[in-house]
């Protein structure tokens, strides 16, 4: 299995390793994604063959399918994901499901570490990264600059935590995440995290990133990584949940379900269109919240930023460039590589596009439906949630929440709601829902913990932040 960009012409491009890529800044040199150069199919067969295995024998299989063998050994994939997941609830299970009804599912994603579907594959990455750095000899290092817009930042810095030969700098935005998402990144002990409050919101603060990742030379010379959704590897690692999702919920092999899939930067999204790709018959609906992007660019082709990006109840999902639109695209056209690259050179030439009547159809046929929720909304879903199923929800998770309760009356079909969080991580948005402080022993811990460092940068609206972000790699 080799990689390559979004952007190679006609399919025809430098081919790259798994290995390469994964210690990659996440950009291919042509300001393209990278994406595998193909993608494995599963056939019906292997499907039913593939129905009673546990989640981290999903993901072993994954990462088989994507890795060749003189990359990782058999020994070296099963080492990783048992290792991976040894901080989680439930290390075997790592995903609940939870029935709430005939037709409606919540798979909770957030039993790791920091309560938030992003430990399934940073935990992941985290030991791939220590697998090659070994392999590559006492000299090698990697730097991986991570840019937060609430649940990305502290499961990176959990994961890679004390690691040899691996620093992470992480911003954040300043006043726009949860109490609980800072305390988990200012309560980190590790002399080889560096954290950063940034005066501005997440979009503002993945500039600097993202022109330090583009400065070749710099980036070479520092070998800069990224665990942000740039990154392939997380892309590929978290399809394994749709995987394990379809073959629990579907009734029969072969039956479609629909996952309802609260969004931000897409991420999450496209690795459940790579699922699709590879076979697995599920539809998509992606919600997001009042930051609507993605809804207006899947809805009409109106792939434009708004002027700014809406503080809401959702944080994590506070975005206005999400840029794994372009992998959605990519596996849309299945492999159009031209196209990608004209739709995303203009987009980033004039600040929008207009997607065609042929590209909107390509992606309807996966992503079935795309809408913004409201704040007002997403309280609502929640209140509803807890009134009618004495189950309580995130913010985000109550995105997906409030389109099945508009849907499922309409629909004979079963729905999946993706939690990304732990409510017990918004306490603000739990109150203003009126539910009451939802509580998890690893939230209690955090509130115990006496020793809350300041972030050690901050960086300050109208300073120049590129500057600043090379200054503090160069020292490290």
């Amino acid at each position: 299995m080799k990689y390559r960009s979004t952007r190679s012409s006609n399919g025809y491009g430098d081919l790259h390793s798994f290995e390469d890529v994964l210690f990659s800044p996440g950009y291919a040199k042509d300001g393209g994604l990278y994406v595998s150069d193909y993608i494995p199919q599963i056939t019906e067969d292997q499907l039913n063959s593939w129905k009673d295995l546990k989640y981290p024998d999903v993901v072993r299989k994954i990462l088989r399918l994507f890795t060749s063998e003189d990359e990782l050994t058999e020994n070296e994939i099963e080492g990783v994901v048992t290792s991976a997941f040894k901080d989680f609830e439930f290390p075997d299970k790592v995903i609940h499901l939870e029935k709430l009804d005939n037709s409606m599912y919540i798979a909770e994603l957030f039993h790791g570490p920091t309560l938030a579907f992003k430990d399934l594959s940073l935990a992941l990455l985290a030991k791939l990264l220590e697998i090659f750095l070994k392999k590559r000899g006492k000299d090698k290092h990697v730097t991986i600059l991570v840019g937060t817009s609430g649940d990305t930042g502290p499961a990176a810095a959990h994961s890679v935590a004390n690691l040899d030969r691996v620093n992470l700098v992480l911003l954040y935005p300043l006043n726009r995440v949860s109490k609980i998402q800072e305390l988990q990144m200012l309560t980190i002990k590790a002399p080889n995290v560096h954290i950063c409050s940034v005066e501005g919101n997440s979009d503002q603060l993945d500039e600097p990133i993202k022109e330090c990742f583009q400065d070749e030379k710099f980036s070479a010379e520092h070998s800069l990584g990224s665990f942000n959704s740039i990154q392939w590897g997380r892309i590929l690692l978290q399809a394994a949940h749709y995987v394990y999702i379809y073959l629990q919920c579907c009734p029969n092999i072969g039956d479609k379900i629909c996952i309802v899939v609260p969004t931000g930067a897409a991420g999450n999204l496209a690795a459940g269109f790579l699922a699709h790709e590879m076979g697995f018959p599920i539809k998509l609906v992606a919600t997001v919240n009042s930051n609507d992007i993605l809804a207006r660019t899947f809805k009409n082709g109106d792939y434009s930023p708004a002027p700014d990006v809406a503080a809401s109840l959702a944080p994590a999902m506070d975005i206005q460039a999400p840029y794994n639109i372009e992998r959605v695209l990519y596996f849309a056209t299945h492999g159009d590589s031209m196209a990608v690259k004209n739709i995303m050179q203009d987009f980033e030439q004039s600040g929008k596009v207009k997607l065609s009547t042929d590209m909107l159809s390509a992606i309807h046929e996966v992503i079935a439906a795309t809408v913004s929720v409201s704040d007002t909304d997403i309280v609502q879903a929640m209140q509803l949630c807890y009134s009618q199923y004495n189950y309580a929800v995130c913010p985000h998770t109550a995105t997906a929440v409030s389109y099945c309760f508009n849907v499922k009356q309409h629909e004979k079909q079963v729905l999946v709601c993706l939690a990304t969080a732990s409510p017990a991580k918004f306490p603000e948005a739990c109150e203003a829902a009126g539910l009451g402080l939802s509580t998890h022993p690893r939230v209690n811990r955090l509130k115990l913990e006496t020793e809350i460092s300041l972030p050690r940068h901050t960086f300050l609206r109208g300073q120049d932040w590129t500057s600043q972000l090379k200054g503090l790699i160069l020292k490290i």
